[in-house]
């Protein structure tokens, strides 16, 4: 008996050791900060682990730096508190993102801030995240609200993290670790890591292999939870106005997976019950946005890019670019009207069977008849012919750039091996020597021209000789044989010259220059050279290839905003184009036919 009264004991204070030394070393740690985190000062590391503990903590002790606030889900830490401050007059914003999603939680928030600081507006973000059902204590430490926010037991929430998993404690002291002991090696080495590690948006398809998530579908999910997010907007309505505080709804950008979840009769019945309450600006829905995955960093966060365009949006910032069909000011007089239209889904994502089209697209520029002046973008006579017998030869027939639109858009079909042609600049040449053997040989092609050097041999504005370049009489000759499409390539954006002012590569956003003024420069170039080409050679413009080949998210967005169906680059590849998915159209591949690749080599290629 006293054996076991003595292992009872021992087993007792071991128990008492071991819990001494947990709560010791989680008080030290402080893996979320609630202690102050007095020894490792880790206080980024805290506000990644739980947001809402640490944005209590910290304006408890800074709320008098602040007058406004936005509270939403973790997708409300894009909009951005500096943009919001310049257009709302004395206002100082901090943004509350709260990582559990839980509009509870939310509300909460709400209550504790107007109860204990000055609050003077509240951007409240709200979306379809908010549908699912939660719980009102989530059993995720890093999604827990503060007690003073919760309501909860103080001295339990402080029991709590000192009995945390020492998981947590151990993570955050090899963070540490790592930081404290890197040299100034390894910080260069990071540094050029994170450079080139960091997420290109340029390229679509390589972004959907490097983001697989963004292909997968999701699944399908109740609006369970509708009563409680009106209820508790209803509430927070009536506090706003019975305290003088400014209100702004606004709902999240959502990837179109998100909206798939949901079905039509129930996302629309949601939007009815907000607009009851208050008016609000959408960004939901299926939209440009939404169907471009480039937009956000997972299927449910968007990016700050469009966070700026939501706040663009909402103040009419003109150094904004703003989609024409992003954002819409909900109101109940037109909830039903635009909830029908922002929730119905677009006719190329409710099939399942899609039909497609290899297309190999090939480039030329230039012909000479010396073979002493070949270069890679310059080849002769003689080869641009065998080039075209040996497509012959193999089966391919040429199609124009815009054929592809039509089969696209299911209004036309496409030859069994298609191939489309294509020459960049508009030099003369193409007119004495690729129209004559293309007309001989029943074939066709597409050439983008730069609009200033229709006609012209001397660079612009000087008496430098430049290559000749045909002129509007011999495009449209050339365009009413059948023969060629005239398609755009910018009216003064090909600049290679880096000395030239205003000096702009290509079609490239500037360092430091603002989306809304590089939207209306980009805008107004080509524009004017789609003018000329559509009253000077009668042919739709409907095309733009661009200069040396580069190109951005940004200006892919751009063109799609003018109405242009087809982009061309210099990636190296045959392209897949799909009936019902415009997007296959764009930054389309082509095989440049140089003075180096035989004519069976070029052929071998396009079987690519």
């Amino acid at each position: 008996m006293k054996c076991n009264t003595w292992i009872i004991k021992r087993f007792i204070m071991a128990m008492m050791t071991l819990s001494s030394f947990l709560f010791l070393f989680n008080y030290v740690v402080d893996p979320f900060g609630v202690f102050g985190d007095t020894f490792l000062r880790m206080y980024p590391h805290n506000k990644e682990n739980n947001p809402n503990i640490y944005n209590i903590q910290y304006l408890d002790q800074n709320h008098d730096k602040y007058n406004s606030y936005i509270i939403g889900g973790s997708q409300s830490s894009s909009l951005s508190p500096e943009m919001l401050n310049h257009f709302y007059e004395g206002a100082k914003f901090y943004g509350i993102p709260i990582s559990s999603n839980n509009i509870r939680d939310y509300e909460k928030t709400f209550f504790y801030l107007v109860r204990n600081y000055h609050v003077e507006n509240v951007i409240l973000h709200i979306g379809l995240s908010e549908l699912v059902q939660h719980q009102d204590h989530s059993s995720n430490v890093k999604e827990r609200l503060h007690p003073k926010v919760s309501g909860d037991s103080l001295g339990l929430f402080y029991l709590e993290f000192l009995m945390l998993n020492p998981k947590w404690g151990l993570q955050k002291l090899e963070e540490w670790y790592k930081k404290n002991t890197r040299t100034v090696e390894d910080e260069s080495t990071l540094r050029s890591f994170l450079v080139h590690s960091s997420t290109n948006t340029d390229d679509l398809e390589n972004y959907l292999v490097q983001n697989p998530q963004f292909i997968k579908p999701l699944t399908n999910l109740s609006t369970a939870n509708i009563d409680q997010i009106v209820a508790s907007l209803k509430r927070i309505k009536e506090q706003c106005e019975a305290r003088g505080i400014h209100l702004e709804v606004v709902t999240a950008p959502t990837y179109y997976r998100e909206v798939d979840q949901f079905g039509l009769e129930s996302l629309q019945n949601y939007w009815r019950r907000i607009a009851q309450i208050t008016d609000f600006w959408d960004f939901s829905g299926y939209t440009c946005v939404s169907l471009d995955p480039r937009y956000f960093y997972n299927p449910t966060n968007y990016r700050k890019s469009v966070g700026q365009m939501m706040v663009g949006y909402m103040f009419g910032d003109k150094d904004v670019f703003i989609p024409k069909n992003f954002g819409h000011y909900t109101t109940a007089q037109n909830v039903e009207e635009h909830s029908k239209k922002v929730f119905t889904k677009p006719s190329h994502l409710a099939t399942s069977v899609i039909e497609e089209k290899k297309i190999p697209i090939i480039t030329y520029h230039h012909i000479v008849t010396d073979s002493k002046l070949e270069n890679a973008s310059t080849i002769t006579l003689v080869k641009f012919r065998n080039d075209m017998l040996e497509l012959k030869r193999n089966g391919y027939q040429t199609i124009f750039i815009k054929d592809m639109v039509d089969y696209v858009e299911s209004r036309n079909e496409l030859p069994e091996k298609p191939v489309a042609v294509t020459f960049d600049d508009g030099y003369l040449s193409n007119y004495q020597y690729a129209y004559p053997i293309l007309k001989e040989l029943g074939m066709k092609a597409t050439v983008s021209i730069i609009g200033w050097s229709v006609g012209k041999n001397k660079y612009k504005n000087t008496e430098k000789s430049i290559i000749p370049h045909f002129s509007w009489e011999q495009a449209r000759e050339m365009y009413q044989s059948g023969v060629f499409d005239i398609q755009n390539h910018t009216y003064d954006l090909h600049n290679t010259n880096e000395k030239e002012y205003p000096y702009r590569r290509g079609v490239l956003q500037k360092t430091d220059e603002r989306s809304g003024t590089y939207y209306r420069e980009f805008v107004e170039d080509i524009r004017k050279n789609q003018y000329l080409i559509e009253n000077n050679v009668g042919n739709k413009v409907v095309c733009f290839t661009y200069p040396m080949g580069e190109y951005s998210f940004l200006s892919e967005q751009f063109l799609a905003e003018l109405g242009y169906k087809v982009t061309l680059s210099t990636k190296k590849g045959v392209n897949t184009i799909k009936k019902g998915q415009p997007q296959t159209l764009y930054a389309m591949k082509r095989i440049n036919a140089g003075p180096d690749l035989t004519s069976k080599d070029l052929v071998r290629l396009l079987e690519g």
